[in-house]
């Protein structure tokens, strides 16, 4: 219970689905087939009795509501930046079931259960935070899919990556597909991942240094029309997941749908991917933000061993790393012969950090500084 006496409980979530020209393209991209709704439980109080006090009540467990639900949606403690909507809590509230109503000497006191409009309050909530961001964040998108039943499976450029990637960059995001690091994932891995559960995309998302990694499916049925021998009815699906680069939890799952009909079993497809995939630009694009809310716990940091080679040479500097002063863990979360990442727990200087790199050895070679930028150091062994 905090100081107001107010408490509140949130009850289990349904499934999931500022810039006014954000909310305009949102709110045009798809109209979902049922609103998105959570529910939260809270009381309010306000002085007197009689129905205006009760209204009061109500008004001030409302507040209450929408204050715990852009902290559920963002992240954040700190709600300065939210004032409009706050301003505004009615709006996000699509109906209240009013649980009691105690009245004493000290006043009026109400329980609601409020049922909070998820989609329009995560929008407007990224439409607040996206001019706010330190800075715009860098996703890895990668989606496998299949322009006709037959076709082979293209894993990045073709037309549902490509009408994402557009829609993405509008909004100033850094985007990279799969020929960013085919280094370390051939298509055909990065295939598996996009086809496989939650946990390989999450393992993508912790073993690469974007801020964002977004994997995704497209797929494509066709039938002849009746009475239309030469005419194809295309229905493509696009189903994408978006992941903190961060921590590697899933922010988000969506699928959007379309039909088209054409002569050309191809040039169906295609249309049919993109069209599918347009659909999800807003939500995603609403993902991206918020997953960016997310901020790095100040004691953890990342270092990268470009091509570390096969013997050893990464466990052997974990290994020292782990005997360095001020360093509380060290986490190995991608190992291979191009490229290694380790997540390091550190509470000290990170001038300090870099100068006992400095002082590392290992079979492959010594320790050398590439580049240093905020809390991400790659290193080469020479």
């Amino acid at each position: 219970m905090d100081p107001k006496g107010k408490r509140s409980r949130l009850l289990p979530r349904l499934p999931k689905g500022g810039a006014a020209v954000l909310i305009f393209l949102l709110a045009a991209a798809a109209a979902p087939a049922q609103e998105q709704v959570f529910t939260v439980r809270m009381t309010g109080s306000a002085e007197g009795a009689g129905a205006s006090a009760r209204k009061l009540a109500v008004d001030d467990a409302q507040q209450q509501v929408l204050i715990e639900a852009i902290r559920s949606v963002t992240g954040m403690e700190d709600l300065t930046p939210f004032k409009a909507i706050l301003g505004h809590a009615s709006g996000y509230i699509q109906r209240y079931d009013l649980l009691r109503c105690d009245v004493d000497a000290s006043g009026t006191r109400v329980e609601i259960d409020a049922h909070v409009l998820e989609k329009p309050l995560r929008q407007d909530a990224a439409a607040v935070m996206l001019p706010r961001l330190p800075r715009k964040p860098s996703v890895l998108l990668v989606v496998a899919e299949r322009v006709m039943p037959d076709a082979p499976v293209r894993v990045g450029g073709g037309d549902a990556a490509k009408t994402l990637r557009e829609g993405l960059e509008k909004y100033g995001f850094t985007l990279s597909g799969p020929e960013e690091v085919a280094d370390v994932y051939p298509a055909a891995r990065l295939a598996e991942i996009t086809a496989g559960g939650v946990e390989t995309g999450s393992r993508l998302a912790r073993e690469n240094m974007y801020d964002v990694v977004i994997t995704g499916t497209g797929s494509v049925a066709q039938e002849p029309l009746p009475n239309a021998a030469n005419v194809l009815r295309s229905r493509g699906s696009v189903a994408v997941r978006v992941f903190s680069g961060l921590d590697g939890k899933m922010a988000d799952a969506m699928a959007a749908e379309a039909v088209v009909q054409s002569v050309s079993p191809e040039e169906g497809g295609a249309q049919v991917l993109s069209d599918a995939a347009a659909k999800l630009i807003g939500d995603t694009t609403v993902s991206v933000v918020l997953a960016m809310l997310a901020r790095q716990e100040p004691d953890s940091l990342f270092v990268s061993v470009e091509k570390p080679g096969e013997g050893g040479a990464t466990e052997e500097l974990a290994g020292q790393l782990r005997t360095l002063p001020g360093v509380a863990g060290v986490e190995m979360i991608l190992a291979s012969p191009a490229l290694a990442r380790l997540r390091v727990q550190y509470e000290g200087p990170l001038a300090q950090f870099a100068d006992m790199l400095h002082t590392l050895s290992t079979s492959a070679g010594t320790v050398e500084i590439r580049r240093a930028v905020g809390r991400e150091i790659t290193l080469i062994l020479k």
